[in-house]
């Protein structure tokens, strides 16, 4: 998949998922180094569970189709943090089932 740069890349990406899509990820062990005062640094792992054909109502319980993790830049510009760039690293990933 080649990387998504910017806002209308990302609208683009995640305007492609089916509508039927019921996503959740789970963030965990979450470490911001502040690196300066105009840039930082993050690490954060993840869990993704999703199913496609939702409907409604109560999804049973499955394990995780992704299990990975980010590593991220941020830029301080006029007084806001902004995220520079995000790579994703992901050893565990699996097709999304249907309901």
């Amino acid at each position: 998949m080649a990387p998504a740069r910017g806002r209308a890349a990302l609208r683009e990406y995640f305007g492609g998922r089916p509508a039927d899509r019921l996503s959740r990820r789970l963030m965990s062990n979450v470490l911001v180094t502040v690196v300066s005062p105009h840039a930082a640094t993050a690490v954060s792992y993840f869990s993704t569970h999703r199913v496609d054909g939702y409907t409604g109502g109560l999804v049973p319980a499955g394990p995780p189709v992704q299990i990975g993790h980010y590593a991220d830049r941020f830029r301080r510009t006029g007084g806001r943090w902004l995220l520079a760039s995000r790579v994703l690293h992901l050893p565990f990933g699996g097709p999304t089932p249907r309901v």
